[in-house]
C-alpha cells in the first residue's frame, strides 16, 4: 500500500502512475485475504475488486481516448482538457475520485466495506495504514483533476 501510493505520487506518466497505484490498490485487497472467513473478508475482497476493476476500466478507457487523439499520456498534457472535453474530463474526474475513495462513490464504499472488515478482525494498525494511503492516493488524483479543469500544474 504505502510504497505503491508513495511512488505514483512522483511519475509524470498517467498510464504508470495508475500502474502504481494499482500496486497500492492491491494491498487493500490483502486485508480480505488475511480476515479471510471470518466477517466477511472474502466478500469485502470481491466487492472491492468489483468496484476497483470497472474503476480502472474507466480510468484506462479516458487515458486511451486521450492518447490515440493526441499520441502521448504525459499527465501535464492533460492541461486544461476540461475546455477541449468536458465529457472525457469528467469522466476521468470521476473515476479518478472513485478510486480515491471519495464518498458517495463506488470506490467509497468498497474501501469502507473492506476497512470495516478488517476494523472488526483486530487489524487496526493495517486499516489505519490503509486509510493513510488512501489519502495520499486522493491528494494525486486531485492534483490531476485540478490540472484537467484549470490547466494549472501548482
Amino acid at each position: 500500500m504505502i510504497l505503491g501510493n508513495l511512488i505514483a505520487i512522483t511519475q509524470t506518466s498517467m498510464k504508470r502512475m495508475l500502474a502504481y497505484s494499482s500496486i497500492g490498490q492491491i494491498g487493500y485487497v490483502i486485508i480480505g485475504i488475511i480476515v479471510g472467513d471470518s466477517n466477511d473478508g472474502y466478500a469485502s475482497m470481491i466487492t472491492y475488486m468489483l468496484f476497483y476493476i470497472s474503476m480502472n476500466l474507466g480510468t484506462f478507457a479516458c487515458i486511451v481516448s486521450f492518447g490515440l487523439r493526441t499520441e502521448t499520456d504525459n499527465i501535464r498534457d492533460y492541461a486544461g482538457l476540461y475546455t477541449k472535453d468536458p465529457f472525457l474530463a469528467l469522466t476521468l474526474a470521476l473515476c479518478l475520485l472513485s478510486l480515491g475513495g471519495l464518498p458517495p462513490l463506488a470506490g467509497f464504499f468498497g474501501k469502507l466495506y473492506l476497512f470495516w472488515c478488517g476494523w472488526q478482525a483486530g487489524l487496526y494498525f493495517v486499516v489505519s495504514m490503509g486509510l493513510l494511503t488512501s489519502v495520499v492516493s486522493i491528494y494525486y488524483y486531485l492534483k490531476i483533476i485540478k490540472l484537467l479543469i484549470t490547466g494549472r500544474n501548482q
